[in-house]
């Protein structure tokens, strides 16, 4: 993300930092971070702009886990596209590149002590989809509730951007078909294309065999729709599978998005070894696990229990039951059931205007979805650290969950009070009945 400043025009300084103000509150995991965040990036415009004579530029590179913002200034500008870019605002990516004549000299950088949340859907990447019908080249757009669809039937037991990246993945199949890219400009045409077909208008940015970049400033799902942010899994899977076939593993960042607020889609697509700090979607070729089974045994379990202590023992074992039956392995059966246990004693500790809770699990092939929802007035997940001190009474429930489970989300529903959403992979003991099938007689 890039902003403008011509130090000559009142109120392009505050403006620029505004936005970038925005621009953080809208990605970063806690809003208490953002204003130390700024107060750095000022602290470094105001000691570059000492030395410099022209037009500065203000680029934040949140690619990683931290962000990196860094001051140019540029000359050779011309006023013709001074006056077409503007200034103080928001800019596209590549904005900045397209300036006729321009040139950079870097005055400083710095490392800006503030985090986003974590992108991928799926740790190691999206399973393998079964075969669908459906080409963004043939249908468009209406390609993408026909991948949708296949991936809740594949997948039930998935959250909406797990769906979104399994659709994603099976339209990649499609755009494939015989010829897989091989080359880094092959990733982008093809990435484009795809998106293209689906109504945005994609353009490639950079391409070479370490790395792509595409820019999207129209998106082609409708506004409004729920969950909306969920739906950027299928850009990012799509783009990522595409890029896996070069060298069997690509990580896809989306630093900035349309659904999150920004300008403009910014998708990465690292096609050599990412870096570990980069926050980004891994995806593999071929996937690390099988296609699943259109026969996989499906359990949906639902409970209403009191908001009591004495509750917590009955749900573990509802659930531990529930996962021997269908032959889940002993290790995931006491994770699963910690993980519940934990996520029920949160509710009871902060039920003040509910006298019940409920508690839903959901089996479905390899995976386990838990909601544990609160009907009263919730709590605020998000003020309780990712890592808290050992020591510390609070938050070692929630780091439990997080350490037991795959994927660990919250959200506020205004009916229900708070909903705590968990998955996890599991693995089945191969010796149970409902997996060691006999083999078909011919």
């Amino acid at each position: 993300m890039d902003w403008l400043v011509d130090r000559r025009e009142a109120g392009a300084m505050d403006r620029a930092l505004d936005g970038l103000g925005q621009y953080l509150r809208r990605h970063a995991v806690l809003d208490a971070a953002v204003e130390p965040a700024l107060d750095a990036v000022r602290a470094l415009v105001e000691d570059a702009a000492g030395s410099a004579e022209g037009l500065l530029q203000l680029h934040l590179d949140w690619r990683a886990q931290r962000p990196r913002a860094s001051v140019v200034e540029l000359t050779g500008v011309s006023t013709a596209d001074l006056g077409r870019v503007g200034t103080g605002s928001s800019l596209s990516p590549g904005t900045v590149d397209s300036l006729t004549g321009a040139d950079g000299r870097q005055l400083g950088e710095t490392t800006l002590e503030i985090e986003r949340p974590a992108q991928e859907a799926f740790t190691g990447g999206p399973p393998a989809m079964v075969p669908i019908h459906a080409d963004p080249h043939r249908q468009g757009v209406a390609s993408v509730p026909v991948a949708l669809t296949a991936a809740a039937k594949a997948h039930p037991s998935s959250n909406a951007a797990q769906l979104a990246a399994l659709a994603g993945a099976a339209l990649a199949d499609n755009v494939v078909g015989d010829s897989p890219p091989r080359t880094g400009a092959e990733v982008a045409a093809m990435v484009a294309q795809a998106h293209q077909a689906l109504g945005s208008d994609a353009r490639v940015l950079a391409a070479d065999d370490a790395a792509v970049e595409v820019v999207i400033s129209r998106c082609p799902f409708a506004p409004g729709v729920s969950d909306s942010d969920a739906l950027c899994h299928v850009s990012t899977a799509l783009a990522g599978q595409l890029g896996a076939r070069v060298n069997g593993e690509a990580t896809v960042v989306l630093p900035e998005s349309i659904a999150a607020g920004d300008p403009a889609c910014h998708l990465t697509v690292r096609l050599d070894a990412a870096t570990e700090d980069l926050n980004g979607e891994l995806h593999r070729w071929p996937a690390t696990t099988g296609a699943p089974s259109r026969r996989a045994p499906h359990l949906e379990l639902s409970v209403n229990l009191p908001s009591e202590t004495t509750s917590v023992p009955v749900v573990r074992r509802l659930a531990a039951q529930a996962l021997r039956s269908f032959g889940v392995a002993d290790r995931d059966v006491d994770d699963v059931q910690l993980a519940i246990a934990e996520a029920c004693a949160n509710v009871i500790e902060h039920a003040i205007d509910s006298d019940t809770y409920e508690v839903q699990v959901e089996l479905a092939a390899d995976q386990c979805a838990i909601t544990v929802i609160d009907q009263g007035s919730g709590f605020d997940a998000t003020a309780v650290p990712e890592n808290p001190d050992p020591r510390s009474e609070g938050g070692r429930g929630l780091a439990l969950m997080r350490a037991l489970t795959d994927k660990v989300a919250f959200r506020n529903e205004p009916q229900a009070g708070t909903v705590v959403h968990m998955t996890k992979r599991l693995e089945h003991d191969e010796t149970h009945p409902l997996w060691n099938r006999p083999q078909t007689r011919r």
